[in-house]
């Protein structure tokens, strides 16, 4: 123990007298703990276990000292020590213990896998590549083969996490020359002076349909009723009068004029034949029945409806419930379209009705309603007399399906929607009323794209032309100089050495000797040139972002590299002419230029992509896409809210970026608007908000809506589809807002579903949960903040009572308290007093976002080594009130983005 001792008064004193390196040290009024519960079984001279916790130093400094605290603490966490025979802690003290060894290990894991600020050489990831061969090609790739980035806690812009195995090589190969294909027939496309336009005029399409339906119901029907009414005539004969008894007794309902008699009317001898009557057999017989009963009383509700002579009323479930756009075969090339629909809605509807979804249409599984795939939502806000046009755009490829429909907006699992539907049509006699009308659908294409790095390289370095003839030496000479500069184009501006280039034109020469296409035209050099140029897109030169030499110690990047590194860093995208020709100028590096340049990429649309890469992976927002719904509980929370409920949260980060409300990052906490579109702004219950565009709209002063709180994303990812998870949304706040994040979960805690009691309130069953010590030295920080947002239910939703219900169990009401009290911190008595407490953290969480700004930015994971240069950072934005381009800037313009 006087060894123990001694440590710790080494070390404090030396701490004291100079600045120490990185390091996780477990406070000192620890040691009263170890010595009154551990160090009589685990001292140096009985070392029980054979742990010796004596000599074990209080600085953790290697991998082995670490393995033997946590050892500790899983041991103290799982209950086995101390020995129920042995004196035992009370439980705040034993929880106070936990509480600080389990952050200390947090802490140590930090350290030790410090990379001193070393940059691992890192590849595109996934969202680069894409935007890459988007700006090089004009072409959407589907990067769902490549390999995941990320992981482990790193940023998917993290070189440490990133591997490339020859299996990979392969697919990049293998897409690159999907694309190029893809991108010389978009090219074909651009020859063309005039789009084409294909209009859908759902009053002479959708309404005969189902007038054909209608009569069809018909004549089903009145062959089924002839058909029973013949079977009932041969269940009357004696012959079947000892069937008929034997049937009875089964089951006393099997008589005629029950559905379920009909479909055993086999067994009579003498059955009528229902191929007499269009039947395939007497249980298809049945069904002429039921088509009638579901559905037609909904068709001919909807048929005779005033307007169907100019339109036509979107249906929910049955029929038509959807509205084709089917241009001719052939018609649709590859390219950009526009889709425009005219709609208004039905006066009365409900307001969360009011949209519709485009989409490729269900073909598989023999279903022919509904959509497979949908591509948006849009918000219809015209009435019937006044519709309004939607307008929007659709990429077209070759592979893409070339058809496409229209729906109401509805959940993704049809089955609870028809449930909705008997239920309505039990109340009215047809099922769900109409809530949207269509007037006419209409798509044009293709349109004229920006140029591609694809077209510039062929304009400047023509290869042949299509009409001129040629020799082979020409050809060659003309491909070579289109290739070399489509390679430095890719390479963001590395020349390639002329040993690579004439290796390009080896196997340039070879397919084109293939293919047999010597003396050809320019049409028939394109599957030649496909190969060379999807092996410069499979390139290390094009899929590394490196920034070569020879010294692996730090020096400053150059021009071009800082481009780079720039331009994927707010853009996650190649640097654009403008940055190139600073480039050329060697001007960029100059710090006046280059804040200049940072202004223009956050300002510029592509800056969007910084701002989803980093706010979803910062916020963790992934959880948004873990649970599906419950419809019964959250019927208008479906997939189209999810979507417009995550954009919610980007643009509101987009929307300070761009340095509106003077760029405060604190807005993020609290503000007194939301950025919202039409969907959010009927799903938060606000008026007048109308379109597909978010837009900044001012809320009432007792709103809870305004900051990161008040949205429905981050309700929906501290829930589990089904209730709210205090211990979620506690956990996000700590570790989002304040800074503070909670260590993992120790092992073998019992789950809230083990709680006995399952009538208690959601605060009932926590405050059960946190009986053990090890759960409430974690629980005690996170459960109140999670109380506190209790008023938001799983979809976000603002309520004041928590409802219990359970099949075959009473059903019981609570008034929700949202009131609590911050570990060692301040009370609140409601969601809008603890939301003040968080706002007055603003340093605390500047200081968590410089943090995952480094990590995004720099592409390493952030560690102790950085404690200077984010202390710089907070400080220069706290200057301007924290505005969130500030941080950028103070980023961009240190020694460390700027050096390799």
């Amino acid at each position: 123990m006087k060894k123990l001792t001694s440590t710790l008064s080494c070390l404090f004193i030396g701490l004291s007298m100079q600045a120490a390196p990185p390091q996780a040290i477990l406070a000192e009024k620890n040691f009263d703990f170890l010595a009154n519960y551990c160090l009589n079984c685990h001292d140096e001279e009985k070392q029980e276990g054979k742990i010796n916790l004596e000599d074990l130093d209080f600085h953790i400094k290697t991998i082995e000292q670490a393995e033997t605290w946590q050892k500790v603490l899983n041991v103290m966490n799982s209950g086995e020590m101390p020995p129920e025979d042995k004196k035992q802690p009370k439980n705040d003290e034993k929880a106070e213990f936990l509480d600080e060894l389990a952050l200390t290990m947090v802490k140590a894991r930090e350290v030790l896998s410090d990379s001193g600020g070393k940059i691992t050489m890192r590849r595109l990831n996934r969202r680069e590549y894409q935007n890459t061969m988007q700006e090089i090609l004009g072409v959407t790739v589907d990067v769902e083969a490549l390999p995941e980035d990320g992981g482990g806690g790193a940023y998917d812009t993290s070189g440490s996490t990133q591997f490339l195995s020859s299996d990979q090589f392969e697919q990049y190969l293998k897409m690159g020359k999907t694309a190029v294909l893809e991108a010389f027939k978009l090219r074909e496309n651009k020859a063309f002076s005039s789009p084409m336009v294909f209009r859908v005029e759902p009053e002479e399409t959708v309404n005969p349909f189902l007038y054909n339906e209608l009569e069809e119901m018909d004549d089903i029907y009145l062959n089924y009723k002839a058909w029973i009414a013949e079977v009932d005539q041969v269940a009357a004969l004696p012959e079947n009068k000892k069937i008929m008894d034997e049937l009875k007794k089964e089951d006393p309902k099997l008589v005629p004029g029950n559905i379920e008699f009909y479909r055993q009317a086999n067994k009579l001898k003498g059955m009528p034949n229902p191929n007499k009557y269009g039947f395939r057999d007497h249980r298809r017989a049945t069904f002429g029945n039921l088509v009638k009963n579901r559905s037609y009383a909904y068709f001919k509700h909807y048929l005779d409806l005033p307007h169907n002579d100019r339109g036509t009323y979107l249906k929910n479930v049955w029929g038509t419930n959807r509205i084709l756009i089917k241009p001719p075969e052939g018609t649709l090339r590859p390219g950009k379209y526009k889709v425009r629909i005219k709609a208004g809605v039905v006066e009365g509807s409900e307001d969360f009705r009011h949209f519709i979804q485009l989409g490729h249409p269900q073909r598989t599984n023999h279903v022919r309603s509904g959509l497979a795939d949908v591509m948006s939502t849009h918000h219809v806000s015209g009435s019937i007399e006044n519709p309004n046009l939607i307008e929007t755009e659709i990429n077209i490829s070759s592979s893409t399906p070339h058809e496409f429909a229209i729906q109401e907006r509805q959940p993704s699992k049809n089955t609870a929607l028809r449930k909705i539907y008997e239920a309505t049509k039990k109340k009215n006699g047809y099922g769900l009323p109409p809530s949207i009308w269509v007037d006419w659908i209409e798509i044009e294409g293709p349109i004229a794209q920006k140029e591609t790095t694809l077209d510039k390289t062929l304009k400047s370095h023509p290869v042949i032309s299509s009409t001129n003839s040629h020799t082979a030496m020409t050809e060659f000479k003309q491909v070579r100089k289109f290739l070399t500069a489509f390679a430095k184009s890719a390479m963001r501006g590395r020349e390639p050495s002329e040993k690579y280039i004439d290796q390009l034109m080896e196997i340039y020469d070879g397919e084109r000797r293939n293919k047999e296409q010597l003396r050809v035209n320019w049409r028939k050099l394109v599957p030649s040139l496909a190969e060379p140029i999807s092996i410069i897109l499979a390139s290390p030169g094009f899929i590394y972002l490196n920034e070569p030499g020879q010294d692996e110690s730090r020096r400053a990047l150059n021009d071009r590299e800082l481009a780079v590194r720039l331009s994927y860093f707010l853009w996650s995208s190649p640097p654009d002419e403008e940055l190139l020709k600073l480039v050329e100028e060697k001007k960029l590096r100059d710090p006046q230029i280059l804040k200049q340049q940072v202004d223009r990429l956050i300002t510029d649309p592509r800056a969007d992509k910084f701002v989803a890469g980093l706010v979803h992976q910062w916020l963790d927002m992934k959880r948004l896409d873990f649970f599906q719904f419950n419809v019964a509980l959250h019927r208008d929370f479906d997939d189209s809210t999810r979507e417009a409920a995550r954009q919610e949260v980007y643009q509101s980060f987009s929307h300070l970026m761009r340095g509106n409300e003077g760029g405060e990052l604190g807005k993020l906490i609290k503000s007194d608007y939301v950025m919202v579109n039409g969907l959010l702004g009927t799903y938060y219950g606000l008026d007048g908000v109308e379109g597909d565009e978010f837009r900044k709209v001012k809320l009432p002063a007792d709103s809870p809506r305004g900051g990161l709180l008040g949205t429905a994303a981050i309700s929906a990812m501290g829930s589990d589809g089904l209730e709210s998870s205090p211990v979620e949304r506690g956990a996000w706040v700590l570790r989002h807002l304040l800074h503070q994040p909670p260590p993992p979960a120790p092992a073998n805690v019992p789950q809230l579903s083990e709680v006995k009691g399952d009538k208690l309130t959601t605060r009932q069953k926590l405050l059960a949960h946190q009986a053990e010590p090890q759960c409430a030295s974690c629980h005690r920080k996170i459960d109140p903040i999670g109380f506190g947002m209790e008023n938001f239910s799983a979809s976000g939703k603002w309520r004041t009572e928590e409802h219990f219900h359970a099949k075959g169990k009473k059903a019981m009401t609570w008034k929700i308290d949202p009131s609590g009290k911050f570990h060692k911190g301040p009370k609140f008595a409601s969601f809008l007093e603890m939301r003040d407490r968080i706002y007055d953290e603003q340093d605390d969480f500047a200081r968590g976002f410089t943090e995952a700004l480094i990590s995004y930015g720099l592409g390493r994971s952030y560690a102790f080594t950085d404690q200077e240069l984010a202390s710089q950072i907070v400080a220069s934005a706290k200057k301007n009130n924290y505005a969130v381009s500030d941080f950028i800037h103070s980023l961009v313009q240190t020694e460390q983005f700027k050096s390799k």
